[in-house]
């Protein structure tokens, strides 16, 4: 259904995102990263915009990182942050060239359960510390992306659920194949959105009143959802059979 205005068309209720296969887009939220391109001209001109004002503080955390280790080298955890660091970094130079450039590369191959698996485990720590669950589950599949898409789509997804999920329950990431796109959903079991929140979801700083979102800006779902489209797929938004919320990153599949 359209949840109303220029939002997002959500699914209130099946959040299975049956693909269609006569060329209409498969799952969700179409609206969403239209309305993210739109805010900056083109599927590129919002996440360039948000990567230039985040490498700054980002260079800043890895030199304190950095200076952490050199006092504390007995802190066991943070080459893994490091690590972390580095790979967002590596995206945000990327995001920077595809905007100065008007578009990005060509799609490429990408193993979805194998980052779906990554992200989860690299998610599972703040997770743990919120007594939190993660669990993995579908099957192997290779989609096309531009490099990088899926993972920072994950991050936010994972991001979002942890924090909106309550002490206890389980967030659950699916994998599976759905004609001829693979589907990603990310569920949590907290508050989820009302209508009126699932409408405007994805739209640069505009916040929510739900648990789910009272504390997110909506610049991270636009910028998932640009990246998305620009690999040819798309985040949809819908609420789960607990009544939280299940957000799916759609990507086509690579052919045989």
């Amino acid at each position: 259904m359209n949840a109303g205005g220029h939002g997002a068309t959500v699914l209130p209720h099946d959040t299975t995102g049956r693909p269609d296969d006569a060329g209409v887009r498969p799952y969700g939220v179409e609206a969403l990263a239209h309305d993210a391109a739109d805010v900056a001209g083109g599927p590129y001109g919002l996440a360039a915009a948000a990567a230039h004002q985040l490498r700054g503080p980002l260079s800043s955390i890895r030199l304190r990182l950095q200076m952490l280790g050199e006092r504390r080298p007995d802190v066991a955890e943070l080459p893994g942050v490091l690590g972390e660091v580095d790979r967002l970094a590596a995206l945000l130079n990327q995001i920077l060239d595809w905007g100065a450039a008007g578009q990005g590369p060509p799609p490429e191959p990408v193993e979805v359960l194998d980052v779906a698996a990554a992200r989860a485990d690299a998610w599972s720590v703040l997770a743990d510390a919120r007594d939190v669950r993660i669990d993995l589950t579908g099957t192997a599949a290779t989609a096309l992306q531009t490099h990088g898409a899926l993972e920072h789509a994950l991050d936010v997804l994972l991001d979002n659920a942890v924090r909106a999920a309550p002490p206890g329950t389980t967030v659950t990431c699916a994998v599976r194949v759905a004609g001829h796109h693979v589907h990603v959903s990310v569920t949590d079991e907290g508050p989820g959105m009302t209508d009126a929140e699932l409408a405007h979801a994805g739209h640069p700083f505009r916040r929510g009143t739900s648990g789910a979102t009272r504390e997110g800006s909506g610049l991270g779902l636009a910028i998932a959802a640009s990246l998305l489209r620009a690999s040819g797929g798309l985040l949809g938004l819908g609420r789960a059979a607990s009544g939280g919320l299940a957000a799916t990153a759609v990507l086509p599949l690579a052919p045989d």
